[in-house]
This record gives structure tokens, C-alpha cells and sequence, in this order.
């Protein structure tokens, strides 16, 4: 990690074929949008900014585990890093609810994905991040949003991300909501699987799932403090 909280995005581009033949000023402009991106969600909602941190991580461990080509994964890291991005658009307060949201303030949440996709759309480097990070949403039996997509219409990326964002989600406490054991978060995703969750993604999950449980560890040992009540699974 950078001194903002950032993973390494030096190494994320040296692990890219796609950027391979890109000049230095392409590389130090995505570097250095993505930082400043990450810079102004941490002062927006530093909760939100160190969970997609730990997203990254965790995409690229299954999409090794899938045998995705290189240039997938660094994809996958980088929507992984800006996935909620659009949340600069979503007052802390609200994030910050120790209640259930009511219909309005669920709708403002749900529009982070389009917000997020409207920011990278306008950042020369990134921008074909932007339909991405609006499908990290979706779910495969197309009951997610903003645009219901289903299956193999949602890109890897989305995908990827639809399942990392809930065990990070349920596995993390929230203001709102205590943390799951890891079983109980195993459990939940493999009822997920085929409905929430791309099959093949959950399957590679499932092989890999004892280093998650270590990793679990690892992080409720770093940030011992009481957890919330639970009020219900899931991302805000």
C-alpha cells in the first residue's frame, strides 16, 4: 500500500499487457487519477475507500484462481479500487446509518453505480472503466441494478465484483451491522450461487476459501472493537 491507503498502482501497471506499450504519461495519468480518486473518497468515507482496497486484493485471487489472462486481472483490480467511487455523490450521513434506509435513501445509494460511471467517463485513461463499475451491481439472475443485466451480459469485471463486495461486506462490521463468521459468509454465498452470483466465480471462490478465512483473521485481530448489532447482510 501508498501513504494514501492505496494499493501499489506502479505494480498494477507493470502487470498489465495492455498498458505495456503505453508511453510513461499514460501511465503516470491513470496512476495518478486513481490515486486522487481514492485521496477524495477517503476524506469522503474512509470506511468506504479502505473496502475497496481490500476488494482488490481479493478480485484478483479468484480471478487467478479462474485463469484469467493478465490485462483481466489488472482490469479487475482497478474496477475493484473504484467500484464505489460514485459514492463521493452519497452524503456520509447516510452512509453512516445505524437504521435501516428508508426508500429515498436507498435510491440515493443505488445511484452511486451511476455516478461512478458518469466520474470515469470524463478521466482520460479510465474512462473504459466507466460501464464497468456502473455493472458491479448486478446480479446473474438479473435482479441487481441499475440496469438488471443477467449472466454473461454482465461483464467479468461486475461480476467479479458483486461477489467480493458481499463477503468483504458481511465479513467487515458496519455501523449498521455486525461481522459474519467466515462460514456463515460461505454459506450465504453459496446460496448465492446462480442467482446472485456468476456459478463458475463462486466455485473458484469455494477452492480458495480457506486463504479468505485466514485473511478474516487476520483483519478482525487488526481492528478488534465491538461489532454493531446485525441488521440485515449485505453492502450499503
Amino acid at each position: 500500500m501508498s501513504d494514501t491507503g492505496t494499493p501499489s498502482l506502479t505494480g498494477l501497471l507493470d502487470r498489465s499487457t495492455g498498458l505495456k506499450d503505453a508511453g510513461p504519461d499514460t501511465r503516470a495519468a491513470i496512476e495518478r487519477a486513481t490515486i486522487e480518486l481514492i485521496a477524495t473518497l477517503r476524506a469522503h468515507h474512509g470506511g468506504t475507500a479502505d473496502h475497496s482496497n481490500r476488494l482488490a486484493g481479493d478480485c484478483r485471487r479468484v480471478g487467478t484462481e479462474l485463469g484469467l489472462p493478465a490485462d483481466v486481472l489488472f482490469e479487475l483490480e482497478l474496477v475493484a479500487i473504484l467500484h464505489d467511487i460514485g459514492k463521493l455523490a452519497v452524503p456520509a450521513r447516510i452512509l453512516d446509518l445505524a437504521r435501516p434506509l428508508n426508500p429515498r435513501e436507498r435510491a440515493v445509494v443505488r445511484g452511486h453505480t451511476i455516478r461512478g460511471a458518469e466520474i470515469l467517463a470524463e478521466i482520460a485513461g479510465l474512462e473504459h472503466l466507466a460501464p464497468l463499475v456502473r455493472a458491479s451491481h448486478e446480479r446473474w439472475d438479473g435482479s441487481g441494478y441499475p440496469e438488471g443485466l443477467r449472466g454473461e451480459a454482465i461483464p467479468v469485471p461486475g461480476r467479479m465484483v458483486a461477489l467480493v463486495d458481499v463477503y468483504d461486506a458481511l465479513s467487515s462490521a458496519r455501523v449498521y451491522k455486525g461481522a459474519l463468521p467466515h462460514d456463515e459468509v460461505v454459506q450465504a454465498i453459496v446460496e448465492g450461487r446462480g442467482v446472485h452470483f456468476d456459478p463458475d466465480m463462486v466455485d473458484a471462490f469455494l477452492r480458495i476459501q480457506e486463504d479468505w478465512r485466514r485473511i478474516a483473521i487476520d483483519f478482525a485481530d487488526e481492528h478488534d472493537e465491538p461489532a454493531a448489532e446485525p441488521r440485515g447482510p449485505g453492502a450499503r
